[in-house]
Order: structure tokens, then C-alpha cells, then sequence
């Protein structure tokens, strides 16, 4: 005999599909909110308030910066052996003449992973070109991130390299 479920035996299972459904989506907001305040917060930057209001001058300081009109081209020549090369840096005035007479500070950034910055020693190669020989930890991506001076002026600079 086969057995048959009469219309008010599935009325009454109505109220428990009901529960059942809000259970499984309190469950899965739960989980979604334990694994929000988990995980990492997404912070690239500390104080990012402090940083927020300073922004203006941080605007402030790229019209100065473009106002000068110096262009940097940055290219990455390798050596042969992986990681070590020299990087060529080339700075031309509002004019398209070549820079000459700068000071270069740089420094190697590893933007995907966190590794210590390497610093870059410039000297001038003449005719607004800059060159410094770079041994990097490891090959891949790197921020190439220089401040050039000059009769008191100054321009940071920042420029991705690949380095084999």
C-alpha cells in the first residue's frame, strides 16, 4: 500500500520550511560576517584619516611638481645575471632639453610582496641621463621611487620596473 501524505499533514510542515529557511540565512550571514572581521581589514596605508585630510597638499605639491616640467623616462638593462642590472634614467626640462645637474635619491619598492626597499646610488652619465647599477633579491615587478633635486627644487618620481 502506498502511503499518501494528506493535505494537512504538509500544512503543518509549512511553519518548519519557514524556519528552516531563515536558519540557513542567519547561518550564512553569520558566516559572512566571521570571515569579514577575520580576514584582513584592506588598509593599504596607516593613519588613512590623517592621510585623507592632508590630501589637499598632496595636490598642492603635483601642481609644483608639474609646474617645473621635468620628464623622467626609467628602463631596466639587464646584466645577465638574474636580478642584477643597471637602471637608466633619463630627465628632460620643460623645454625637451636634457637635465642635467640633478641629485637623484632612489630607492627599489617591491609592491606584491613585503621585502626590504633597496637603496639605488645615481651617478650622471651625461646628456640628462642617470645610471645605477641594482642587484634586486628577487626578479619581477619592482617600484622604481626617486626624488631628483636641483637649485632647491625637488620632484619624486615613481616608475614600475620588470627585473630578470
Amino acid at each position: 500500500m502506498a502511503a499518501t501524505v494528506s493535505a494537512a499533514s504538509r500544512r503543518s510542515l509549512v511553519p518548519w520550511y519557514f524556519a528552516g529557511g531563515l536558519g540557513l540565512v542567519v547561518a550564512v550571514n553569520g558566516a559572512l560576517v566571521y570571515f569579514s572581521v577575520s580576514s584582513w581589514t584592506g588598509l593599504a596605508v596607516t593613519k588613512p584619516y590623517e592621510r585623507g585630510i592632508q590630501y589637499n597638499a598632496v595636490l598642492a605639491e603635483q601642481r609644483r611638481q608639474d609646474s617645473l616640467g621635468w620628464y623622467f623616462e626609467a628602463a631596466f638593462r639587464p646584466s645577465g645575471e638574474p636580478g642584477r642590472g643597471i637602471v637608466e634614467v633619463s630627465v628632460a626640462g620643460l623645454d625637451g632639453l636634457p637635465l642635467d645637474g640633478l641629485s637623484l635619491e632612489g630607492r627599489l619598492v617591491r609592491p606584491v610582496e613585503v621585502l626590504d626597499d633597496q637603496p639605488v646610488e645615481f651617478r650622471a652619465a651625461g646628456a640628462g641621463r642617470y645610471v645605477a647599477a641594482v642587484t634586486a633579491p628577487k626578479a619581477g615587478q619592482w617600484d622604481l621611487k626617486l626624488t631628483a633635486r636641483r637649485d632647491g627644487d625637488h620632484y619624486a618620481f615613481s616608475h614600475r620596473l620588470v627585473i630578470r
